[in-house]
């Protein structure tokens, strides 16, 4: 009976663990699951593996049919599934992991590199300031969601910052960008008026974090929105209403030296 491992990719490819590297160079088969992130650039992913064959699987593989491509390979011997990121932030992989253990299988995890609390940490805030974390989603069938803005506002109250993951699907090309996110809550504020989100607000762009593109931005909603939507992928952070001293000179210098669309 083979033994299942999740191994988080990391931002880029050659971001991976040595934990990582080992596991992959010495599993019987490996799968790279491709819907939830975007690879970005750096050493590829088949020079960091060294020309092992590497079985791509999507949406349909993983939920449609709950895993069984990866979990019929256990009877064939250690198996692991590679995570664009850090593993276990996307539902789809707590439901596999899940199914592994109730057929009897051994799982291990290894993390990786990830978005949070990456992109809190290289924006120069503080961790223990971080408020909850919402997703950014187009509009469905009309229907916008306010969620995004009652996270915002809370936080606010309790002087946090508030963490944007925006809406990204690989496989149906939807990666929305900071300027679309903007927008958004721009609309939010129109049908809410309570004042939380402003043009002159403060905020922190990140930009494709861990590539050669990365990009770190501190500046006014209206500054931030210009950000270029090709460079992917963005994620926001709505500062928290009182920074502290040092977070506000971390932000300066690295808006200086990081910040490739404005100084």
């Amino acid at each position: 009976m083979g033994k299942l491992y999740i191994v988080g990719l990391g931002l880029t490819p050659d971001l991976i663990t040595l934990r990582g590297l080992r596991v992959l160079n010495k599993v019987k088969r490996i799968f790279l699951e491709t819907y939830t992130n975007i690879i970005l650039d750096g050493e590829s992913l088949e020079d960091v593996l060294k020309g092992k064959e590497v079985i791509r699987v999507g949406r349909r593989d993983l939920e449609d049919q709950s895993g069984k491509v990866i979990l019929d390979s256990l009877a064939q011997g250690d198996v692991a599934l590679i995570v664009p990121g850090d593993p276990l932030t996307a539902t789809t992989h707590i439901s596999l992991v899940m199914e592994a253990l109730k057929r009897g299988y051994e799982v291990e995890v290894i993390p990786g590199v990830g978005i949070i609390p990456s992109a809190l940490t290289l924006a120069g805030l503080m961790i223990y300031k971080l408020g909850k974390i919402i997703t950014m989603v187009y509009p469905k069938e009309g229907i916008v969601y306010e969620y995004p803005y009652d996270v915002i506002k809370d936080n606010d109250s309790r002087n946090l910052h508030t963490l944007l993951l925006l809406e990204l699907d690989a496989e149906k090309n939807i990666v929305m960008s900071i300027k679309d996110a903007i927008h958004l809550l721009y609309e939010l504020e129109e049908r809410r008026g309570e004042g939380i989100i402003k043009p002159h607000r403060s905020a922190v762009a990140v930009v494709a974090l861990g590539s050669k593109r990365q990009s770190i931005c501190y500046g006014s909603l209206e500054e931030l929105s210009i950000i270029d939507e090709k460079d992917v992928p963005q994620t926001l952070i709505i500062t928290s209403p009182k920074l502290h001293f040092v977070e506000e000179e971390m932000l300066r210098v690295i808006n200086n030296v990081w910040c490739k669309y404005f100084k």
